[in-house]
């Protein structure tokens, strides 16, 4: 009786046994073969997206430099007046840049003049050969410029603040705006400068295109001393527009810097690094003068 069930349990057990089933190597081949299908299909969207990304940003990026390049130069080139050019290459353009404009409130002595400062550059960055002095006469846009004078004011604050307020300057200026200035006929052709005349105190402002220190094997806008934007590819130039409606890449000293009219700047910016995707953001545009 014993015998018999034993005999009926393991014949339940291997009944039970019988009906479970595990996977076949078929089965796993298949099942890693589709597992690896979609892991493939997964990264090559991810690397996809990843391209995408760093394209659209190498694009977002030469579109910025393109917009800023235009918007920085075009600022101080369109203050450049008559006679302010001194260098037109086609790696650099030089021009005088204002540092004080002031205006002439009398003629107090023999060969002094008492000036009014309306404005100041501040943190001008402008470094070069030279710090001058121009004038021209009341209502006259053409000045007279003495490239090598920087003279030191010979008294400055209440006494020539007197003067200029009584030739109808502002009497709210600080008194560090007021000075008297002499020595005007050893410089210039018609003395010291009459009441009304405007005054210029400058430097040398350049901007020039060259190797940038941020992104190897490009090129750079520099203004002075200072790496303005980039990168750009290194066919970037300057043109110079003629009174004559012809362009030239270089221009002489003398008359020919008087007619020049615009600045050209033809350029292509680059996707930052090595660029892997070639994009390229060619600008050109012209930059009037004021006169």
């Amino acid at each position: 009786m014993i015998a018999m069930r034993i005999r009926h349990k393991f014949s339940r057990v291997s009944r039970l046994a019988g009906t479970e089933h595990g996977l076949t190597l078929v089965e796993m081949l298949v099942a890693l073969t589709i597992t690896g299908i979609l892991a493939a299909a997964l990264t090559s969207l991810l690397v996809g997206q990843s391209r995408f990304y760093d394209r659209t940003d190498d694009q977002l990026g030469a579109e910025q430099v393109a917009q800023a390049t235009f918007d920085l130069f075009s600022t101080e080139v369109r203050m450049v007046g008559r006679g302010d050019l001194l260098v037109a290459k086609p790696d650099s353009v030089s021009f005088r840049f204002n540092i004080v404009r002031a205006i002439v409130c009398d003629s107090t002595g023999a060969d002094e003049a008492t000036l009014y400062v309306m404005d100041r550059t501040l943190n001008a960055n402008v470094t070069g050969l030279f710090v001058g002095i121009a004038a021209s006469d009341p209502y006259e846009d053409a000045f007279e410029f003495e490239d090598t004078w920087n003279p030191t004011p010979t008294a400055t604050g209440a006494g020539p603040k007197a003067d200029c307020v009584a030739s109808g300057a502002p009497a709210t200026a600080p008194n560090s705006d007021y000075m008297r200035i002499s020595g005007w006929g050893a410089r210039f052709t018609d003395g010291v400068p009459e009441r009304g005349a405007l005054v210029r105190g400058y430097g040398r402002l350049t901007y020039r295109w060259a190797p940038s220190t941020f992104f190897a094997s490009r090129t750079a806008l520099w203004r002075g001393t200072q790496e303005l934007v980039g990168p750009f590819t290194n066919t970037a130039a300057f043109s110079y527009v003629m009174s004559d409606g012809s362009v030239r890449s270089n221009v002489g000293m003398g008359s020919p810097l008087d007619s020049v009219v615009a600045v050209r700047l033809t350029a292509t910016a680059t996707g930052e690094g090595n660029n892997p995707y070639g994009v390229s953001r060619p600008m050109a545009f012209d930059v009037p003068f004021r006169n």
